[in-house]
């Protein structure tokens, strides 16, 4: 076999193998705000999965944009692409991705607005606060903790994401949580602030 073709065929190979894990770097609120190119208020409208010219699958979500707490103005509704998803009788999963569901609101944190990453929300979970508590509203993580401030971390994290931004503290019991309103103002003295 000509060593090209074989270098060919084993790329091939490594790319077809489906991803067994997907690791993020830990992210503290303070870089989350200086280095996303959009961050905004929005609530879930739609999603749905397609395939690609070339048979790649991304699941593109459509927003509601509430209010741009920065970056540039953005229509609305206003999508973003996800890799992975299922199309027909092809699925792509994606390890460690999650998509935001339809209904849901929150804040979030793109890192590029013009697009073409695997998940477009900067530290993937880390990305993605929630806002909850109908009429009185507060700020969750992505897995639904009351947050009761966002500050800069400065210790060093060596390591990859658990899922929560460093930084978020998490309500204790019997402690309020941020409103929407608190959290976006903090968002914008970090993003002013600039990275750590």
């Amino acid at each position: 076999m000509p060593p090209r073709l074989a270098i060919a065929l084993a790329a091939a190979a490594l790319l077809a193998a489906p991803a067994r894990a997907t690791t993020v770097r830990s992210l503290d609120v303070g870089e989350l705000a200086a280095q996303a190119g959009l961050v905004f208020e929005g609530r879930v409208l739609s999603r749905v999965s397609r395939a690609g010219a070339r048979g790649a699958i991304r699941t593109c979500v459509a927003f509601e944009v509430l209010e741009v707490v920065k970056g540039p103005a953005i229509a609305t509704p206003y999508e973003l692409c996800f890799a992975g998803g299922a199309s027909g009788r092809r699925a792509v999963r994606v390890d460690g991705m999650r998509y935001p569901e339809p209904g849901e609101h929150g804040i979030y944190f793109v890192a590029d607005p013009r697009g073409g990453r695997v998940n477009p929300l900067l530290g993937w979970d880390q990305g993605r606060f929630l806002v909850q508590g109908g009429a009185a509203p507060f700020v969750a993580t992505a897995d639904g903790a009351p947050v009761a401030d966002v500050a800069r971390d400065p210790a060093p994290a060596p390591g990859p994401s658990r899922g929560v931004a460093r930084g978020a503290r998490i309500a204790r019991p019997g402690e309020g949580a941020l409103t929407p309103a608190a959290f976006k103002a903090r968002v914008r003295e970090l993003a002013g602030a600039g990275a750590p």
